[in-house]
């Protein structure tokens, strides 16, 4: 989700309703999948544009309101399972929007494709109407009975200026950005590695893509389950080693070249560790965020997550030319190091969280 789209909808959806915001946003969301399939990109490319713009910007809304409710929803030892149910729903709709559709593509039209994905985005909203509303902190602002500029105020500028006043805080977002440096540069070459290695487009989805979705949603719901057993940064500590020893796999694939046995297996082993690691980030990020602000803080972490992994994914074909795979996989594990010295850091001066009067601002 493009980072520009989640801030902008963060500033329209913090504080202003909370899962209420969820039926509007899915209803449109649904409509504009439905559109997106009865445009023609060849006769009419700005309408196509135009309607997937839409589609992600109230992709990114409904990705902010939803972990706002899940963030405002659970208790603090809930949250680790909270990440695991997140991860497992974003890997269940990749698989649907990803293989499904093209699966179904062979035997209908994309008009009736895009359609049937609609269908389902509309499933949603019988899923918000069911779901409770979540408790309005004491001190949170009703914004919705303030002028704009104060509702702006409140819901971008407080925000802002209450994560700046925590303890560290540019260590904390260094660390944001860091953890998932070298599983983001490595992660965008995968393709151009598989290919080079003489994989065919039939082996790189069977193994890669459906295979390796159902390890990344296995490696997700165990890290909720570690999270809630073990806690947040320890599970953060272990995921992190584990994204980086994965790495080496794949190092060791390419002196082994094509082998389907060792492509599963590394495939395997890094899906799993990055869906634990992710849920934890996941839970992570949650506890980070003040109770009152919490829809445009997650917003800010993650936009922050999203636009370093692109950064330092663009610098990755360069480094693979230079090195060579063997040496672009193993220096892509050493990454991790500055990420995981940065936790030992903030764990060391106790700010892996956001301070207990700011979460428990309001609770009366």
């Amino acid at each position: 989700m493009g980072a520009a789209a989640r801030s902008h909808a963060a500033a329209a959806c913090a504080g202003s309703g909370g899962s209420g915001w969820l039926l509007p946003i899915q209803a449109l969301l649904a409509l504009a999948v439905w559109a997106l399939g009865h445009t023609d990109p060849l006769a009419a490319p700005l309408a196509t544009g135009l309607v997937a713009l839409a589609i992600a910007f109230l992709s990114a809304s409904q990705d902010v309101v939803i972990d706002a409710y899940r963030i405002e929803i659970l208790a603090d030892d809930e949250q680790g399972a909270g990440a695991g149910a997140t991860q497992l729903g974003y890997r269940i709709g990749l698989l649907a929007a990803g293989a499904g559709a093209i699966a179904l593509s062979d035997f209908a039209s994309w008009s009736l494709v895009f359609s049937a994905l609609a269908a389902l985005a509309a499933v949603n909203l019988v899923v918000t109407l069911l779901a409770p509303e979540p408790q309005r902190t004491g001190d949170a602002p009703d914004t919705a009975v303030l002028p704009l500029a104060e509702r702006l105020r409140s819901a971008v500028v407080e925000p802002f200026r209450d994560f700046a006043r925590r303890a560290h805080w540019p260590a904390i977002l260094a660390f944001v950005l860091l953890y998932k440096f070298g599983d983001a540069l490595s992660g965008g070459m995968a393709n151009p590695f598989y290919v080079e290695l003489g994989y065919s487009g039939s082996e790189i989805a069977a193994i890669a893509k459906v295979f390796g979705i159902w390890a990344t949603i296995v490696g997700g719901l165990v890290g909720g389950i570690v999270v809630a057993r073990y806690g947040t940064v320890p599970t953060l500590a272990v995921g992190g080693v584990l994204q980086a020893s994965t790495n080496l796999l794949f190092a060791a694939l390419a002196l082994r070249g094509h082998d389907l046995g060792w492509l599963t297996l590394a495939i395997a082993a890094d899906n799993l560790a990055g869906g634990l690691a992710s849920a934890a980030f996941v839970a992570y990020l949650s506890s980070l965020c003040a109770a009152a602000y919490t829809a445009t803080q997650y917003a800010l972490l993650t936009s922050l997550m999203a636009v370093g992994m692109r950064v330092f994914a663009a610098s990755g074909g360069w480094l693979a030319e230079q090195l060579g795979w063997v040496w672009f996989w193993g220096g892509s594990a050493l990454l991790a190091l500055p990420g995981l010295l940065l936790l030992w850091w903030l764990q060391r001066q106790g700010v892996t969280r956001a301070p207990a009067a700011v979460q428990e601002a309001g609770a009366g």
